[in-house]
């Protein structure tokens, strides 16, 4: 987002939300600048601290403590939460988050913290493991308010079918799946750590308006809408089976469970390349220029070992993943490479939101499953 955030992004993007072919030259830009020269990029934005970065780490390092015992790990996962609390979104009485950078939609331009409830779990994951590990309350009292902020402060809309969905964020009333697949896995889990009913039954109403948005071979489309101006990508699809998996862990609804399987069956079908690795689109919108997606990788890893007790193949997938993953894109200096173009050229920039914290924790949550 460095480019897309910049005020000569912004204004790409403008313009090609009102007309796409004024837009093109601009837009190539961008994508010239992601994937080919993102060295580039440093001159359009300065480095700053993302939350999806930060709890992923500390979440790491959680995982870390719990394996060694060593208490650095700990110490790291509680400097990351001062840090965190620090640029928290300013305007809510609930704790929650959004991106340190402005960005420009296809509906008007997104102010720095407006929050999002797809990134603002990632924190509430972190506190309450923290919880969990230590019994600290204030950790605890984090968490509910998150989780208050995730049901109280999105906006709510009946869909044709008699189901009901949240937004994306605050400001707006988008429908897309995924985000309402991080607000069920976050109520049910604030349900299971508070009892407090209210959480079970908002998350309970949304994981049904998600199931009744699963095709028929098990896709998840992006928006709840039809397959046209619409997508089906590899990680997106994980965000959506792995918090489907998070539900299923604190409700064991046969429903839910029997949903993931045709998910996970469609993923693993269509989603991946003939030599294993993960293929970024199955359904596009827009042409991304990328062969192997790193993010797809750390995700993948994620749900394979999620899903160990009830899918034993995607453990399997997600182990080979880690694999291939060190064996052919970890650098010498330690980091992994960001994407493999459409091209075949690398880009090694090592941004810390994305990929570099997901990777860290997936190998973080493998390395705990192998040595259980």
């Amino acid at each position: 987002m460095d480019y897309w955030s910049s005020k000569t992004g912004v204004l790409a993007k403008k313009i090609f939300y009102k007309n796409k072919y004024l837009g093109i030259p601009l837009a190539l830009w961008g994508l010239v600048l992601e994937n080919f020269l993102p060295s580039i990029q440093k001159f359009y934005a300065k480095p700053h601290r993302e939350i999806i970065g930060d709890a992923h780490f500390a979440s790491a390092y959680l995982n870390l403590f719990e394996n060694t015992n060593d208490k650095k790990y700990l110490v790291k996962a509680e400097k990351l939460f001062d840090e965190m609390l620090r640029y928290r979104s300013k305007d809510y009485s609930n704790l929650s988050w959004g991106y340190n950078f402005g960005w420009q939609t296809q509906h008007g331009f997104w102010d720095i913290g407006v929050p999002l409830i797809t990134i603002t779990p990632y924190a509430f994951w972190a506190f309450r493991k923290h919880y969990e590990i230590t019994n600290n309350i204030s950790s605890y009292k984090y968490a509910i308010s998150i989780a208050d902020f995730a049901l109280e402060d999105l906006n709510d809309n009946k869909m044709p079918n008699g189901t009901f969905c949240a937004s994306y964020s605050p400001r707006s009333k988008d429908i897309v799946i995924n985000a309402n697949s991080y607000r069920s896995a976050l109520l049910l889990e604030a349900y299971k750590i508070s009892k407090d009913i209210k959480y079970k039954i908002t998350a309970e109403r949304n994981i049904e308006f998600i199931l009744s948005y699963q095709g028929k071979e098990g896709e998840f489309y992006y928006e709840a809408k039809g397959p046209q101006n619409n997508f089906i990508d590899n990680f997106h699809t994980c965000f959506v089976l792995r918090n489907l998996t998070r539900c299923y862990y604190v409700n064991y609804d046969q429903n839910l469970l029997n949903s993931i399987k045709k998910g996970y069956k469609y993923y693993s079908k269509n989603l991946f390349h003939g030599n294993g690795r993960p293929k970024h689109f199955s359904v596009a919108k827009y042409a991304k220029l990328r062969r192997y997606e790193m993010y797809d990788y750390a995700e993948g890893i994620i749900l394979g070992v999620l899903l160990k007790d009830v899918i034993p193949e995607a453990y399997d997938k997600a182990k080979w993943l880690a694999i291939d993953l060190i064996d052919n894109f970890q650098l010498s200096s330690g980091y992994f490479v960001t994407r493999v173009t459409s091209l075949g050229t690398k880009h090694k920039i090592p941004y810390l939101r994305w990929p570099q914290a997901q990777i860290f924790y997936a190998m973080t949550l493998l390395l705990r499953e192998l040595e259980a």
